[in-house]
């Protein structure tokens, strides 16, 4: 009797544990779990933003076009004057005491696309990833709202909503973030704050096309009065050939739209040094996708303090854009070659 009492002990202990460890591995992660709405909002009833961090103040205002939204934003930035390597080193030469330095301040005009979206749409509608509750002042330096990072202000439906940006979590992923208009503190994303803190680097739109190069089956070259068609070879993704001999692949067309689609933009030129129209441009290139057009680049050559200024227009970044000179020199230099 005993065996059998003490075999059924076992099962019931060895069910217990087996029940326990299935609940646990069914356990939502942390990643699935609920998020907390701060404010509510979309994409389509932003307005703006603003963010006064210590060495930055960045802008960002919603637009819309035929191509959808984009953003329009500008940066202030002040970084310090370098500081003396030799100060307060032991045994270091005295020297006169030099003229204070000024700090460098710069101002930055973009515009932002794919950034700007992704910044927007975590912000409209906001949602923590956890809610701390108000926090009584004393507590401030634990969430580093002491000596926050920075002021947020984002304009949804005509409202303003105001957050202060504090320090990062324990983990350091998250911020610590206090909903001005409630008093009340969160855990938001860090990459919002990243988004904020770093705008000059990190807002303004760097591709020329929302498309990807593989999607291109036609391009049409112009320029002047001379025109040409291209059409990629199939199954070799970075070969074009001739309409007319579409299985033919031309290399030295191949190696300039190559050149082309390496190109990406560093400076917005909101309006450049003199009026340009098509006309003007060194080419202008018309993409197509299945018989469809779906953007363009106009590439352009102004004379500049050393050299030239290569600019680019196109239907994605909306503003000139300033592209390498090297890439831009070759492009133009083997035009002749491949438009003729």
């Amino acid at each position: 009797m005993k065996p059998l009492v003490l075999h059924g002990a076992l099962l019931v202990v060895s069910a217990g544990l087996a029940y326990s460890v299935w609940n646990k591995d069914e356990a939502v992660p942390e990643k699935q779990q609920a998020l907390v709405d701060v404010w509510s909002g979309s994409q389509a009833s932003f307005t703006k933003l603003s963010f006064e961090g210590k060495t930055r103040k960045v802008r960002l205002e919603s637009q819309k076009d035929a191509q959808g939204y984009y953003y329009v934003g500008s940066v202030d930035k002040e970084d310090a004057p370098p500081a003396d390597p030799h100060a307060g080193v032991p045994g270091a030469p005295l020297k006169a005491p030099e003229p204070a330095k000024e700090s460098k301040k710069e101002t930055s005009r973009f515009v932002s696309v794919k950034a700007g979206e992704t910044l927007v749409k975590s912000l409209a509608p906001l949602q923590a990833l956890r809610a701390v509750g108000k926090v009584e002042p004393a507590r401030n330096e634990e969430f580093g709202l002491d000596k926050p990072e920075g002021t947020l202000k984002v304009t949804i439906d005509g409202k303003e909503h105001v957050l202060i940006i504090g320090g990062t979590t324990p983990g350091g992923s998250e911020r610590y973030a206090k909903y001005q208009n409630s008093g009340e503190v969160f855990a938001i994303s860090g990459d919002i704050a990243q988004s904020l803190m770093f705008g000059d680097s990190r807002l303004p739109e760097r591709d020329l096309h929302g498309f990807k190069n593989e999607d291109i089956s036609k391009v049409r070259l112009e320029k002047g009065g001379k025109s040409r068609e291209l059409v990629r070879v199939k199954d070799k993704n970075e070969g074009w050939g001739d309409p007319s001999n579409p299985t033919k692949q031309d290399e030295t067309a191949g190696n300039w739209m190559s050149k082309l689609g390496r190109l990406r933009g560093s400076d917005f030129v909101e309006k450049p040094s003199k009026t340009l129209t098509p006309a003007d441009a060194i080419v202008r290139v018309e993409y197509f996708n299945a018989g469809k057009s779906v953007g363009f680049v106009e590439l352009y050559k102004l004379p500049a303090e050393k050299g030239n200024d290569y600019l680019a227009k196109t239907e994605w970044d909306r503003w000139y854009v300033k592209v390498p000179a090297t890439t831009a020199e070759q492009i133009e230099t083997d035009l002749a070659s491949v438009l003729k």
